[in-house]
C-alpha cells in the first residue's frame, strides 16, 4: 500500500504515462494501476520484448501504441 501511493504520488502531476516492454511487466502493473487511480492517461509501447501482454495490465491501459512492423505481429494481419 505505501509502494503504491508512492507511485500514485510520483505520476499525479503528469500528463500520461508510457509503458515500454523492457520493463518487467509487475512493475509496468503497478505504474499503471497508480496513475489510473491518479487519473493519468497510460499508454503501452508495445515494442522490445515479444511476449503477450497480460490482460490485467491492459485493463489498465488507454493506448496501445504500436508500429506498423508490432501491428502485424499482433495481429497477424499484413499492414499496408
Amino acid at each position: 500500500a505505501e509502494r503504491a501511493a508512492a507511485l500514485e504520488e510520483l505520476v499525479c502531476g503528469a500528463s500520461a504515462v508510457l509503458l515500454q516492454r523492457e520493463i518487467p511487466e509487475e512493475v509496468n502493473l503497478a505504474v499503471a494501476r497508480a496513475a489510473c487511480a491518479a487519473g493519468v492517461p497510460v499508454l503501452q509501447d508495445v515494442g522490445g520484448e515479444d511476449r503477450p501482454i497480460d490482460d490485467e495490465l491492459l485493463r489498465e491501459v488507454a493506448y496501445v501504441c504500436p508500429n506498423e512492423t508490432e501491428l502485424e505481429r499482433l495481429t497477424g494481419m499484413a499492414i499496408g
